[in-house]
């Protein structure tokens, strides 16, 4: 099972989020193959970890000699696609370093062949969604079909599966620099992004670096995989799923403990005001 699966992990300087995500493949998803798509990593910590996974899984890092460094994500992301077309997977799921699995769902692939048999879906989506965000979900995440959700104006995302020969016949590339970008470019060309209800991927609160940027003092904080009953729970779910009803951080953290990279000092001073006092009034 799930051996046609290419889990295609991208990443760059964050070595803890990095063994954190590769720790819960090995614990779910241990059958699906596994290449890292790096974007020349710097820092000793990162440079070692990737060299002791070269023994087991596939790193892929920008050819330096065409002059640039890096190859950005959205390079990594088309050579991530083209490396599982010369590959024969089925399915290629792209995950950043900074997510989590937390459970392991048998009914994958299934639920896989139900959303792919949409004409219009190259890619659909199991992440958890987060609380913080819970104002407006419903205009930005419509229910198009029972237990069927899709992203306004989305066609691609930057994390999901991607059904390959889908993809392959589309000629599925990521020609813009960000995630709304190339969303919007697939929309447009009429196709659409699908999330469903029953997730399994998570994003980590507060990464401790970013693509390209100096490291932060956040302190990591990493998620606990879900329990029998959550997991029960989650099954039975035929609407939104929000990570806080399922799962807690390993160690203790305030919530809203994630709603952006980064959104600044005030920003968050907001968001803390703007929660509690929901909490509050009920």
């Amino acid at each position: 099972m799930f051996n046609n699966f290419l889990i295609c992990i991208f990443s760059y300087n964050r070595p803890a989020h990095l063994k954190n995500l590769m720790a819960s493949v090995k614990q779910f998803y241990s059958e699906m193959d596994i290449a890292v798509f790096d974007d020349n990593s710097d820092i000793a910590e990162m440079t070692a970890l990737l060299e002791e996974l070269r023994n087991t899984v596939n790193i892929i890092q920008p050819d330096t000699s065409i002059g640039s460094k890096h190859g950005g994500l959205y390079g990594m992301m088309n050579a991530a696609i083209d490396y599982a077309k010369a590959k024969n997977y089925a399915y290629a799921y792209f995950v950043q370093d900074d997510m989590q699995f937390l459970w392991r769902d048998e009914q994958l692939e299934a639920r896989l062949g139900d959303v792919f048999a949409r004409q219009d879906c190259l890619m659909c989506n199991f992440n958890f969604l987060q609380k913080i965000l819970i104002e407006g979900t419903d205009e930005r995440l419509p229910e198009v079909d029972r237990g069927l959700y899709s992203f306004k104006g989305n066609g691609v995302a930057d994390t999901g599966i991607i059904d390959i020969k889908k993809a392959a016949e589309a000629g599925l590339q990521f020609l813009k620099n960000s995630e709304g970008g190339n969303g919007r470019d697939w929309y447009e060309k009429g196709y659409r992004l699908y999330w469903l209800p029953v997730p399994h991927l998570a994003w980590v609160p507060w990464p401790s670096t970013y693509r390209h940027k100096e490291a932060e003092k956040r302190i990591s904080k990493f998620l606990k995989p879900l329990n029998k009953h959550s997991i029960e729970k989650l099954k039975a779910n035929a609407t939104y799923a929000y990570l806080e009803d399922y799962s807690k951080t390993i160690r203790f953290a305030i919530k809203p403990y994630w709603y952006t990279a980064n959104p600044g000092t005030w920003n968050l001073i907001k968001i803390y005001i703007k929660y509690y006092l929901k909490m509050l009034i009920g």
